[in-house]
């Protein structure tokens, strides 16, 4: 995949820009406050329609506007003519169109228009909630499973049948009913939690043969996927024994207190948790690894995604991160990168790359 031509109207800082591509690596430069971030933004909002920076459609509209347009121009390297994907927002409704016909889901346009970011907050995934690193391990089972789009979005309806179901329960409660909404939420939650730890034990073992190779191996990282309740590996009459104490607690509080919507992911570094023993320089290159890892796991997949990295890489060791860039720019994937300027370090960094540099002025 290669995006060539990106419009945005009335969005962030922009009242409207066109940005061509034409080279493998761009360099988007310019000072705080111009909009690099925005354009990344806008990229990856073309790809899952929604925001890394903001869950506010506001947030995402130009000072004055109460509307935005989003348009991507791009290639496949599997089919020769071009592809458009557009999102508009207005009157509170949003509307996506992927060469002119409407979309309903981002499952449509993933196996084409695959985005993976790096950005300053992807520390979050080590520092944050348990919400950043369900975000990561879904975003990977994704990516490697684009089908799996459709059982989440089952398993959000089951859960917020169940929800209402027990916000009710005080005033009324069928007992037959309920039974069938939690066998319902147990056995789509065991099917993610089947694929999240597959996913995991993959981006696990990648994780760690990109230290090997550029890191000379002085971490091991381990990924532990951890489910609230677990359920895939289970006797099913166990389970069954483990939720049903659960429900007078869940008729108390009104939710569900089981379901994939509460697992985690514990991340050690050489046996302890990253969370507390790592340092921040650690953490960060921890991040690195594992959002680099998207891209990996998606090495059979003849359409590779498009890169993005947001200010990320000036704080590792230069050699290193070069030789890292190397091999990420010999994977052939395009590659945008935003960056205040093109200083030193980073045309040292990217010499191999030869990119094109696009400046953005306030």
């Amino acid at each position: 995949m290669f995006l060539q031509e990106l419009e945005l109207q009335q969005a962030r800082c922009f009242s409207a820009i066109n940005i061509n591509f034409a080279a493998p690596v761009t360099l988007i430069t310019g000072d705080n406050g111009v909009g690099k971030t925005s354009i990344i933004e806008a990229i990856y909002y073309l790809s899952y329609f929604k925001s890394f920076r903001s869950h506010i459609m506001s947030d995402l509209m130009h000072a004055g506007s109460n509307s935005f347009f989003l348009k991507g121009l791009f290639n496949l390297e599997t089919l020769a003519e071009g592809h458009a994907i557009q999102v508009g927002y207005s009157a509170h409704k949003k509307s996506i169109k992927f060469d002119q016909k409407s979309v309903t889901s981002y499952k449509e346009v993933l196996s084409m228009f695959r985005v993976v970011t790096l950005t300053e907050d992807d520390i979050d995934l080590i520092k944050g909630y348990p919400s950043n690193r369900r975000a990561f391990i879904d975003q990977a089972v994704v990516l490697a499973y684009p089908e799996s789009v459709e059982l989440y979005k089952k398993f959000k309806q089951i859960l917020h049948q169940r929800n209402a179901f027990l916000e009710q329960s005080m005033h009324y409660f069928n007992a037959s009913e309920f039974d069938i909404w939690t066998q319902n939420l147990a056995e789509i939650t065991a099917k993610i939690q089947i694929l999240r730890q597959s996913v995991m034990v993959q981006i696990e073992k990648m994780v760690n043969e990109l230290i090997n190779q550029f890191f000379d191996g002085i971490y091991k990282i381990s990924l532990i996927y951890e489910p609230k309740v677990v359920i895939f590996d289970e006797k099913q009459d166990i389970v069954r024994f483990f939720i049903d104490r659960l429900q007078n607690q869940e008729r108390m509080i009104k939710r569900s207190l089981f379901g994939s919507h509460l697992d985690d992911l514990i991340i050690q570094l050489n046996g302890q948790k990253a969370q507390i023993f790592a340092s921040r320089g650690q953490q960060k290159l921890i991040s690195l690894l594992c959002k680099l890892s998207l891209i990996l796991i998606q090495r059979d997949n003849q359409e590779k995604p498009l890169l993005l990295i947001d200010d990320f890489i000036s704080d590792f060791d230069q050699i290193r991160i070069k030789n890292l860039i190397n091999f990420l720019i010999s994977c052939q994937n395009q590659i945008i990168i935003t960056a205040p300027f093109f200083d030193t370090v980073l045309k040292d960094l990217l010499h191999k790359a030869d990119p094109d540099v696009i400046s953005l002025k306030s």
